[in-house]
């Protein structure tokens, strides 16, 4: 197929001629099974005139399309965009403006949440992909024609998605905010949170006592530090459930760990002297500096109470705002809120990203309207 791009003069050409259209529209192919980081396989780009396929395991200098990408006089329209974000920048681009992701764009509109793109082509289109080729290995070289066909269609089809859901905005105030969403979904993943609070992220880790969190706190930041040193999946260094169960057990010998579900014996070899180590610095620690299940108490009416109080928060702006409480508000954004209230001391909290709740517009349609303790109320008035 003549539009692989192979070297960097063709895709700085490219990158020329697609400069002078209004819309680009681009997608990523990528291979993430055991590793912590997607690894490019990879990148589709129509302009609407000429389409191109960017082999990443070819191309060295991606200058050319980090600019194309932050040329803020062409829309960058891409479907579900948060894992493409994630693969884009391990080639350095980090910075897409404008971004108008279409799956947003269709749960702004009113037409459900989380639509696939094939579904979503065939309902605005009436076009019916090809997804055979969805679980194909994008590393192998050389790529057969299905493959690439395969994955230009995914920008050729987005363009006229593109346009479809364009002529859908009536409302002048929707537009902007979703360009809005689309910065801050790369904000998100510029402000990640610091490996020592990952431990908030765990379900059902509020349920822990107060030495049970301080070991698991130990454990989630070194699992995420040793993942990351050696681009593995977390999963594949030690599993969510075998970290709850040694916060909970604490096992004090190498022959106790036998005891923790799944541990198998290659993983005590590699990771047993290390898990011993943390959570004997866990059971070490002075009690005032082992994190508590919740802060402020005596404003605390429980955490399902909260969260159904914010549930409740989400439901009254969307009724009033004509904006689907799904495009306002998903579960990670409501924890980080509910952890960054009630789960963190006041020193720990300016240590946290500032929840999505308080910033852009979600803080001008949610503020009025979110419970919170008394001792971060003055944090939040001078946000």
């Amino acid at each position: 197929m003549s539009y692989l791009l192979t070297d960097n003069l063709s895709l700085a050409q490219y990158c020329q001629h697609a400069a002078s259209q209004p819309v680009l529209a681009v997608d990523s192919e990528f291979i993430r099974q055991s590793t912590l980081y997607p690894k490019l396989g990879l990148i589709q780009l129509f302009d609407g005139k000429q389409l191109a396929l960017i082999d990443p395991l070819a191309i060295t200098d991606w200058q050319p399309l980090a600019q194309l990408f932050a040329d803020e006089t062409i829309v960058k329209t891409l479907h579900s965009c948060t894992e493409d974000l994630e693969a884009l920048a391990t080639i350095g681009i980090t910075h897409i403006q404008p971004l108008f992701d279409t799956q947003l764009a269709a749960e702004l509109l009113g037409w459900g949440s989380s639509i696939g793109y094939a579904r979503l082509v065939e309902q605005a289109t009436g076009q019916v992909l090809d997804k055979s080729e969805s679980r194909t290995d994008w590393l192998a070289r050389p790529l057969a024609a299905k493959q690439l066909e395969y994955a230009a269609n995914d920008v050729t089809y987005l363009l006229p998605l593109y346009q479809h859901l364009m002529a859908q905005f009536t409302n002048p105030a929707h537009l902007p905010l979703l360009l809005a969403e689309g910065q801050q979904l790369q904000q998100r993943r510029a402000n990640p949170l610091p490996a020592r609070f990952k431990y908030l992220e765990m379900k059902n880790s509020s349920q822990l006592r107060s030495r049970e969190l301080a070991v698991l706190r130990e454990l989630v930041a070194w699992r995420l530090e040793y993942a990351a040193s050696r681009d593995l999946a977390l999963g594949l260094v030690i599993k969510d459930f075998q970290l709850l169960e040694l916060a909970k057990r604490k096992p004090g010998s190498v022959e106790s760990l036998l005891n923790i579900p799944g541990l198998a014996s290659r993983d005590l070899r590699r990771h047993a002297k290390t898990l011993i180590d943390l959570i004997e610095l866990a059971k070490q620690l002075p009690q005032e500096n082992c994190p508590q299940a919740f802060y402020y108490p005596e404003h605390f009416p429980g955490e399902k109470a909260v969260l159904a109080e914010l549930t409740q928060a989400v439901k009254d702006t969307a009724a009033e705002t004509a904006i689907p409480a799904a495009f306002i508000s998903i579960r990670r954004q409501m924890h980080e809120y509910f952890n960054w209230c009630w789960r963190v001391t006041d020193e720990e909290r300016v240590l946290l990203p500032i929840p999505e709740y308080l910033t852009g517009w979600r803080q001008q349609l949610l503020l009025p309207r979110l419970p919170r303790p008394a001792q971060v109320s003055d944090i939040i008035n001078d946000l």
